[in-house]
């Protein structure tokens, strides 16, 4: 095993968050406008699932797919089967979940309980258990090996239920099965969830003219739900998502028809249960998609108006500014892969590592004969200490390896370490 150690002479600052501060910056445009899609990050790829175009009046036939090292755009073919908007997905094992949806059936629009699993390595779709409830405008999650599916709306030939639903499933991926979970206290659709500290926060959404302000929390330890602070700024068809320990809440509309449309961000600390107001998006948009990655939130296309709906192609980035720092902690000075936590472990384990110096790095995942099973990280990174996780929901009890692979200007690193799976 070869191991390079650099020392660093500057103590470098640990840098601390302010909760909502930061900057956005446009870094592209889609090749095509989409609102009422799907965004989703695979291994440097972002893959632009369905949706409206509404500068064409058309529900794409295909996925984009952006290769963000190379800076290039193509195209999937959808099945005929999947063109759909206003439906929800979720990655599990570097393989993409679309769920649900709205979908053109003649000339009628009618929702779907449908579900397909997006292989990258093949480009393969593959069609999965449906959901028990078909539904448009709902929201998953995923926490401990099952997708939660929650709210929504329900539209059937064309005729929408506007009062929405308050069902709630969750899919097990080891079984391949659904099951039905207790209600959630409101009628949602339109509405956003994320998973933190394995519970489940539900934010905005709307029913009827209703737009519920309270987040509703599920806890999957003993199957119940609680209420706690209200959103600032009830909204709904917004975007949610986790940084730093807070979640994040961006822009949506008040009323499509009416207005307003938000380019309001305001974020929550679960911990300290406390509301802040975030850096505003440059641009007002409802009906996008995006997520969190690195510590930077990523948002794609969606609606810049009220009706009639006209949608944008816009990519934007926020990162959080650096507002205080602590000099008596230093940075890495040299290369480090801990031990993953827990270990035994069943589905999900941590590994975390350092760098010293910018280096370009992977983590792969190994099983005992050597093959390749999952890459983790396959790019550049700043001097810093990183965590993940990891599930192996798809694999069985047994034996695994992973590592971490480094080089920079002053050498390369490879280290690997033991894991075990119990189930």
């Amino acid at each position: 095993m070869k191991k390079s150690i650099f020392t660093i002479s500057l103590c470098l600052l640990v840098i601390q968050i302010c909760f909502g501060q930061g900057t956005w910056t446009k870094i592209g445009d889609m090749p095509e406008i989409r609102c009422r899609h799907t965004a989703d990050e695979i291994y440097g790829k972002v893959y632009i699932a369905g949706g409206i175009n509404t500068e064409q009046g058309v529900w794409p036939t295909t996925m984009l797919v952006c290769d963000k090292a190379e800076g290039t755009w193509s195209t999937i073919q959808l099945p005929d089967t999947l063109v759909r908007g206003a439906h929800t997905s979720c990655v599990v094992d570097s393989n993409l979940y679309l769920i649900g949806g709205a979908i053109v059936v003649g000339d009628t629009i009618n929702s779907t309980s449908e579900m397909y699993m997006f292989k990258p390595c093949t480009n393969e779709w593959i069609l999965k258990n449906p959901m028990p409830t078909a539904r448009n405008n709902l929201a998953c999650a995923l926490l401990d090996g099952k997708i939660y599916v929650l709210g929504g709306m329900q539209v059937n030939n064309s005729v929408v239920n506007w009062n929405g639903l308050k069902s709630f499933e969750v899919y097990d991926l080891v079984t391949e099965t659904w099951s039905t979970l207790p209600d959630m206290p409101r009628y949602r659709w339109g509405l956003s969830v994320v998973a933190f500290e394995n519970k489940i926060y539900v934010l905005g959404g709307r029913s009827l003219d209703v737009r519920p302000p309270s987040i509703d929390v599920y806890d999957p330890q003993d199957s119940s739900w609680s209420t706690v602070t209200n959103i600032p700024t009830p909204r709904y068809k917004l975007a949610a998502c986790v940084v730093d320990n807070n979640i994040y809440i961006i822009d949506g509309w008040y009323s499509s028809s009416s207005g307003p449309i938000y380019d309001t961000v305001e974020v929550y600390n679960p911990i300290t249960n406390v509301w802040t107001t975030g850096t505003s998006m440059p641009v007002s948009v409802a009906s996008f998609d995006g997520y969190a990655l690195d510590g930077k939130i990523y948002m794609y296309g969606g609606s810049c108006t009220t009706h009639p709906n006209i949608g944008i192609c816009d990519i934007w980035e926020f990162t959080p500014s650096p507002v205080s720092v602590d000099s008596d902690v230093s940075a890495p000075i040299e290369f480090t892969l801990e031990q993953n936590y827990p270990n035994p472990f069943n589905p999900s384990t941590t590994i975390k590592y350092s760098i010293p110096e910018l280096s370009f790095m992977t983590i792969k995942i190994y099983d005992v004969l050597g093959s390749e099973l999952a890459i983790l990280v396959n790019e550049e990174k700043p001097v810093g200490s990183y965590e993940l996780s990891w599930s192996a929901v798809n694999l069985s009890s047994g034996v695994y390896f992973y590592q971490l692979s480094a080089k920079g200007g002053a050498g390369s690193y490879l280290e690997t370490k033991k894991m075990i799976l119990i189930k």
